[in-house]
């Protein structure tokens, strides 16, 4: 992980606050800015706006807050909300154990490098070992550098690749990455 030290915010400094139903607006707000800056050139700004839409309605919102065992958290750094990650509960099958997927980690592009990424990998890390998984498992665009050097510096590793039609024509090209806890 780089880690930028006049950049750095003080954990004392961040905190993770678990989404409630009148941060709704705020989560779509600083994910749009996040998504549409990140994913320019990586895959069609249709796509991304298909995707906020579909995974940020207030029905998919609602669906994730009230489940037991799916999670999303905004991220402030000196009271500012400036992140935020979801994870859930992936079952076992009786052969595989029970896993957390790291569903969503993001960080507004002035915050990055500072080392709060790893923070909020590090809490979800925490979640996995708490709720019994020893794993914990991503998906992240095959293009996406970025993120695939982030989570190999973490730790992770690619398992394998993976194309899923999320709908509307589009589909993600993907790999999977995994990490025991």
């Amino acid at each position: 992980m780089r880690l930028n030290p006049e950049r750095s915010v003080h954990p004392a400094n961040v905190t993770l606050t678990p989404l409630d139903e009148q941060q709704f607006g705020l989560l779509r707000e600083l994910a749009g800015v996040i998504w549409r800056q990140h994913y320019a050139g990586m895959i069609p700004a249709a796509q991304v706006d298909y995707m906020l839409a579909g995974r940020l309605s207030d029905e998919a919102l609602l669906q994730q807050t009230r489940a037991r065992d799916k999670w999303l958290w905004l991220m402030r750094a000196s009271g500012v909300c400036v992140g935020y990650c979801g994870h859930e509960l992936a079952p076992g099958d009786g052969v595989t154990p029970a896993a957390m997927k790291l569903g969503q980690l993001y960080v507004l592009p002035s915050h990055r490098g500072t080392g709060l990424g790893g923070f909020m990998l590090g809490h979800v890390e925490a979640q996995a070992r708490e709720h019994g998984s020893r794993l914990v498992f991503l998906q992240v665009n095959k293009r996406n550098t970025t993120a695939i050097g982030f989570y190999r510096a973490m730790g992770f590793q690619v398992v394998r690749e993976a194309v899923f039609d999320i709908g509307g024509g589009f589909v993600m090209d993907d790999y999977i990455m995994e990490k025991p806890v």
